[in-house]
């Protein structure tokens, strides 16, 4: 599976967007899920020391470690 590269200056791609759910099977939803909380961690830290438009690589590299990476 091929995933994109899921940060840039100002957002993320997360679920769908970023390629962790195979629509026609409904298959990886969990992982759409996990992306968007795993975002929001990393965008809730960002905005706390005021890097609203950084981008966010710490989420970048974290989805490989987390369970979604494991999942894929």
């Amino acid at each position: 599976q091929s995933v994109p590269k899921l940060s840039f200056p100002g957002g993320v791609l997360v679920g769908c967007a970023a390629g962790f759910v195979n629509v026609p099977r409904i298959k990886g939803s969990h992982n759409a899920v996990l992306s968007g909380i795993l975002a929001a961690d990393h965008l809730a830290g960002a905005l706390a020391q005021d890097r609203g438009h950084d981008e966010l690589a710490s989420y970048e590299a974290a989805w490989r470690s987390s369970a979604i990476g494991a999942d894929l």
